[in-house]
């Protein structure tokens, strides 16, 4: 595990190291998050897309949308709400890679090194952020994520937050699931071997 600490996310140097590596929503395109097989149009595209960036050092321009905006203005505040609310020092880092080749990663959105924890936080449109009041639980869209976190850092737990400002916030553990996490390891494992031999061969 390497912590990534000299830039920050969304940084210049941020968005490059992006382009060599499978992120922790990029994991979707790997294996579902109950640990099947993706579609195979699903995976190959993937594989494509990172080949592209991989041989261009470029990728397709992301234009945020309104929801997109919201939960980037208010994760600042929905970090300092937390660190207050578990009374813990949440820290930032740019990306933590699962080992030196840097081709897998993920970017918290905050750690705390000394109980070796991890944070990932949404700050949803209310209506979402009442529904996952409601179910008190991981919402299934976020669990590759979460899982990826603590399949690359090995911790045993990463706290999920939803964050809506002035309503009640929702904050749960979320343990590690070993079964789910090998398949992730796997899958991940086989798409980069797949991905070096693409990029080998169209080079040549």
């Amino acid at each position: 595990m390497i912590i990534e600490t000299s830039f920050k996310q969304h940084d210049p140097e941020w968005f490059a190291q992006q382009l060599f590596s499978v992120g922790g929503t990029g994991v979707s395109n790997t294996v579902t998050s109950t640990g099947r097989d993706v579609k195979e149009s699903v995976w190959e595209n993937y594989l494509i897309e990172k080949a592209s960036q991989r041989i261009t050092g470029r990728a397709k321009p992301i234009f945020p949308s309104y929801e997109m905006k919201w939960g980037t203005e208010h994760e600042p505040e929905a970090r300092e709400a937390f660190s207050f609310i578990k009374d813990v020092e949440v820290s930032e880092c740019a990306m933590i890679f699962s080992d030196e080749k840097k081709e897998w990663h993920v970017s918290p959105d905050g750690i705390m090194l000394e109980q070796e924890e991890g944070f990932e936080v949404k700050c949803p449109q209310l209506k979402n952020h009442l529904e996952y009041l409601e179910k008190k639980t991981l919402p299934g869209i976020y669990r590759l994520q979460v899982q990826s976190s603590l399949a690359i850092t090995g911790w045993d737990t990463w706290w999920f937050m939803s964050y809506f400002p002035g309503v009640k916030p929702l904050i749960i553990p979320i343990k590690r699931d070993e079964q789910l996490i090998a398949i992730i390891k796997e899958k991940v494992a086989k798409f980069l071997y797949e991905l070096d031999e693409l990029v080998t061969r169209l080079r040549a």
